[in-house]
């Protein structure tokens, strides 16, 4: 389902092994975790470290091809580990081309409706 997914031109919420996933343009990724953050109404280290590997894509990326690492994991604080507030598992970053994208694989207990909910919103902005 994964590939599938990868590099579609209109973010949808797939299932990536269990996990809720979407595969975003890096502007949107950025504005995507942004209205997830408002919806939740709080903030997590989790997605706090996603947000520094966006904002630095060119870096992260390299350092994954570097290290052969498929997947980059963001930093989870032990506190939101214990609450449940991890929202972001990990993360994908591809290139194609000149365009970057991000596969967004959040954690289990994220509800696909609020990332339907996120989407729809995003989609609203757009226009």
């Amino acid at each position: 389902m994964e590939e599938l997914l990868m590099h579609r031109e209109e973010p949808m919420v797939g299932d990536c092994l269990g996990y809720p996933c979407i595969d975003l343009d890096l502007d949107d990724a950025e504005k995507i975790l942004n209205i997830i953050t408002d919806r939740l109404g709080y903030v997590t280290s989790d997605i706090q470290d996603t947000l520094r590997i966006i904002e630095n894509f060119d870096e992260s990326y390299r350092y994954a091809v570097k290290k052969f690492k498929e997947y980059l994991v963001p930093v989870k604080s032990e506190s939101d580990l214990i609450k449940g507030r991890v929202v972001i598992d990990r993360v994908k970053l591809t290139r194609i081309g000149n365009k970057k994208r991000i596969l967004i694989i959040f954690d289990r207990r994220v509800k696909k409706e609020l990332l339907e909910e996120a989407l729809l919103i995003l989609k609203e902005q757009k226009r």
